[in-house]
C-alpha cells in the first residue's frame, strides 16, 4: 500500500520542529507490562522536552503535547499543517487537573462550572465528551454568570494553558479520555495534553497506529507513537457548549452540541432529564409554537441540524467547524442513499448506472472504447476504480459477486448487470456510450450493520484511508487509490449523527445524498 504524499512543512514552521526529534518516529510497544512501563517513561520524557507524542484514545489517535507550553503546542500545529486559528482540545486525567486549568471564584477558590456540566461529567467522564469552559477574558474582577447567578472571578488558573491552545478565544475545551493508555500517559507525565487527531490537517482521522505512521511518522517532528491497537469508537468526541440565560431571564441556560461525536445527543438529553433539568427557554418557545415533532422538551440544540452561527464558523471555539476535514487525498467522496420501491419523483438510476456514469465523466481516458491497439495500455490509462462503502444490507441486496479478498473487510467485487433504466443510453444512437462494468475495478468496504451505526463509526475513517491508498498487486501504472468512493448515508440517530457529519465533510459539504434504486 502506498503512503500519502505528505504535506510539506511550511518554511515558517520548519524552525519550530525540534532538532532532537527523530526523523522516523518510533513505535512504542504497550505490552507486556514491562514494555508498557518503559514506553510510558519514554513518552513522558519526550513530552517534558516539548516534543509531540501520538497516543490512542477511545475515539481516534491523538497528537499530544504539553498544553502548558507554547513551544510544544506550536509543534503540534507544525506537524499537522494545521491553521493556527483552529483551537485544540485539552485532555486531562482527573477533575483536579481540570480545575487547575480554570479560573476560580473569590468565595471558595473553586472554578466556576455550570451545573449541567457537573451532571454530564458524572455520567460521561471519562469518555468521548468534550466540554467548553469559559475563561476570564479580561483578568481579575470579571463577572461571569453561571446558573442564573453572578460569580466574581478573581483568581487566575493555577496552571494556565498556552495561548495557542485556545486560538485567542475566551474559552477552553477539555475532555477526560477513557482509554487506559491515554489516562496512564497523562497521569505519568502529570501534564494536561493538548491533542488534536494525529493526522495531516484535512485528512481522515487515524484509528490505528499505522494510520499515524502514514501521515506523520516521517519527518514531521514527532517524538514517538504509542501503539494501542484500534480505537473503540472511531469518531472524535462530542463537543458541548453551555450558554447562559439571556439578561434577566430565569433558568439553567442551554446546551449546544457544536460537534457530534461518541456521545449522542439522545444520551445527553436523557442525562439532563434524569438530573432534573428543564427545557431551555429557546426550546420551550419552539415547543409552544408546535415546532417540535415529538412534543418532548428539547434541552440541547445541535449545530448544523438545529442552528448555524456565522460567528462560530468564522471564530470557532472547537475543532471541526471552520476548515475542510476528513477528505481523502486522492479520491472524491460522494454520499448515496438506497431507495427501495418506486420513487414518487420518477425513475432513479441504479447503483450500476451511477458507477458507469461517474466512470465516463471522471476518467473517460481510462475507460475509452477499444481503439484497436492490442498493446498493454494500463500504464498509460489505468483502470477506473470505484470504492463502495455500503452497509451489509445494501451490499446483499445488490447481489455483488466477490472476486477476491483484498484486506478485511474490503473485497474486489463484480456488480451484476444493471436493470433496464432510462439512464443506460445517453447517446442518440441505439448503443450505450457507458463503459462496461467489467472495465471498472469495484472495491467493496463494508460499513457493517445498518442497525448498528457504531460499526459505521468504527469503519468510516479506516475505509476512506484504505481505499484512498489502494494499489492492486502487480500494478505498474503508478496510480494510487480509487477514483471515487460512494458512502452510504446511515440513519442520523445516536452515533449515526456523528458518522454523517464526518461523511458530509469528507464529501466537501455535499448538501444531500444521491439516490439510487435498490
Amino acid at each position: 500500500m502506498s503512503t500519502p504524499d505528505p504535506t510539506p512543512i511550511a518554511s515558517s514552521s520548519s524552525s519550530i520542529i525540534s532538532e532532537s526529534a527523530p526523523v522516523d518516529a518510533p513505535l512504542l510497544p504497550t505490552s507486556p507490562e514491562s514494555a508498557l512501563k518503559e514506553s510510558l517513561n519514554t513518552a513522558s520524557s519526550l513530552l517534558h522536552q516539548d516534543l509531540p507524542v501520538a497516543f490512542p484514545t477511545e475515539t481516534v489517535y491523538g497528537l499530544g503535547a504539553s498544553a502548558l507550553s507554547s513551544v510544544a503546542v506550536k509543534r503540534i500545529f507544525a506537524a499537522k499543517g494545521r491553521p493556527s486559528d483552529n483551537p485544540l482540545i485539552v485532555h486531562v486525567s482527573s477533575r483536579d487537573m481540570l480545575f487547575d486549568l480554570l479560573p476560580t471564584n473569590s468565595t471558595d477558590g473553586r472554578p466556576v462550572i455550570p451545573k449541567m456540566y457537573e451532571a454530564l461529567m458524572d455520567r460521561f467522564w471519562p469518555g468521548p465528551l468534550s466540554l467548553i469552559f469559559p475563561l476570564d477574558p479580561k483578568g481579575k474582577g470579571k463577572a461571569v454568570e453561571v446558573d442564573s447567578r453572578l460569580t466574581e472571578v478573581r483568581n487566575p488558573p493555577r496552571r494556565a494553558v498556552a495561548p495557542e491552545v485556545t486560538a485567542g478565544q475566551p474559552s477552553l475545551c477539555v475532555r477526560m479520555p477513557s482509554h487506559p493508555l491515554a489516562l496512564s500517559l497523562i497521569r505519568h507525565s502529570d501534564l494536561p495534553l493538548a491533542a488534536p487527531s494525529a493526522n495531516l490537517s484535512s485528512r481522515p482521522s487515524p484509528t490505528t497506529a499505522a494510520h499515524v505512521v502514514e501521515d506523520l511518522g516521517h519527518g514531521r517532528g514527532l517524538g514517538a507513537i504509542l501503539d494501542g491497537g484500534s480505537c473503540r469508537v472511531g469518531v472524535e468526541s462530542t463537543v458541548v457548549d453551555w450558554v447562559a440565560p439571556a439578561d434577566g431571564a430565569q433558568g439553567e441556560g442551554e446546551l449546544r452540541v457544536l460537534r457530534a461525536g461518541g456521545v449522542s445527543a439522545e444520551e445527553i438529553e436523557a442525562c439532563l432529564r434524569e438530573a432534573g433539568f428543564g427545557a431551555s427557554a429557546a426550546a420551550a418557545a419552539e415547543e409552544e409554537k408546535g415546532s417540535t415533532e415529538t412534543g418532548a422538551p428539547q434541552r440541547i440544540r445541535v449545530y448544523a441540524r438545529d442552528f448555524r452561527s456565522e460567528d462560530l464558523e468564522e471564530r470557532p471555539t472547537t475543532p471541526g467547524m471552520k476548515y475542510k476535514h476528513y477528505a481523502p487525498g486522492n479520491a472524491k467522496v460522494v454520499l448515496v442513499k438506497p431507495v427501495a420501491g418506486a420513487s414518487v419523483d420518477g425513475p432513479l438510476p441504479s447503483l450500476q448506472d451511477l458507477v458507469q456514469l461517474t466512470a465516463l465523466t471522471h476518467a473517460p481516458a481510462a475507460v475509452a472504447a477499444d481503439d484497436g491497439d492490442d498493446s498493454d495500455s494500463t500504464s498509460h490509462h489505468p483502470r477506473f476504480r470505484v470504492g463502495l462503502m455500503l452497509t451489509d444490507t445494501t451490499l446483499s441486496a445488490l447481489g455483488a459477486t466477490s472476486l477476491s479478498a483484498v484486506s478485511p473487510p474490503c473485497e474486489l467485487v463484480r456488480l451484476p448487470p444493471a436493470p433496464p433504466s432510462p439512464f443506460a443510453n445517453l447517446a442518440d444512437d441505439e448503443e450505450s456510450n457507458l463503459p462496461d462494468l467489467d472495465e471498472i475495478d469495484v472495491l467493496s468496504y463494508s460499513l457493517g450493520s445498518r442497525e448498528r451505526p457504531l460499526e459505521a463509526a468504527q469503519r468510516l475513517f479506516a475505509g476512506l484511508r484504505f481505499l484512498d491508498h489502494y494499489v492492486p498487486d502487480n500494478d505498474t501504472s503508478g496510480k494510487v487509490g480509487v477514483d471515487l468512493i460512494f458512502v452510504e448515508a446511515v440513519p442520523e440517530e445516536g452515533v449515526g449523527l456523528a458518522v454523517m457529519e464526518r461523511a458530509r465533510k469528507a464529501a466537501g459539504g455535499q448538501p444531500g445524498e444521491m439516490e439510487f434504486q435498490l
